[in-house]
């Protein structure tokens, strides 16, 4: 080595960043080193301080971490406070691996209730359980109903209408033999 020289460090895969461990001392620069020794993988390229982070099981960025939160290619999870395997679009973060308590998918409109989901069977309880921005429709547990043109409360068995609640000019009985007459 040369008194006074300079420290430099071999960069084998020729990123500009330099390896630690390997170094000359010389006044000048020897072909093949650098000034930087922050390399944290010489032997590749596409591994140096900065680079940036990717799910691919290497500290891509020389930070320390392998496959860290925020890499380019990191899938996005959804939380899934209640369990139902449908996640939150309010609340999400971009990790490789899977967190606890996250989901890929992002169509839960209820996240604190886990009977209500993106085809989940609608019921007549004034919510909307399968997340399709319709209430009590088509509702497993709804009753049907007969048309009561004469509003004598007794209702025309060929005319239905299945609903959760009963509608107006409606009756839950069948028995109706003249739906024009109340008298009948």
């Amino acid at each position: 080595g040369s008194i006074g020289g300079s420290i430099w460090y071999e960069d084998g895969d020729n990123d500009s960043f330099g390896d630690p461990n390997d170094t000359k001392i010389a006044c000048d620069q020897p072909a093949g080193y650098v000034a930087d020794n922050t390399d944290c993988d010489d032997n590749n390229g596409i591994f140096y301080p900065g680079a940036a982070e990717m799910c691919n099981g290497f500290d891509d960025n020389c930070d320390g971490q392998i496959d860290e939160e925020g890499a380019l290619d990191a899938p996005t999870w959804y939380s899934d406070a209640d369990g139902d395997n449908f996640g939150d679009s309010e609340s999400s973060v971009m990790t490789c691996s899977q967190p606890s308590g996250f989901v890929s998918d992002n169509t839960d409109c209820d996240d604190q209730d886990n009977d209500i989901y993106p085809g989940a069977s609608e019921t007549c309880n004034s919510e909307d359980d399968d997340c399709d921005g319709s209430i009590d429709e088509e509702a497993i547990d709804s009753l049907m109903y007969y048309e009561d043109n004469d509003d004598d409360g007794h209702g025309n068995s060929a005319v239905t209408l299945e609903s959760c609640t009963l509608p107006t000019g409606y009756s839950i009985t069948m028995d109706d033999c003249d739906d024009n007459s109340p008298t009948i």
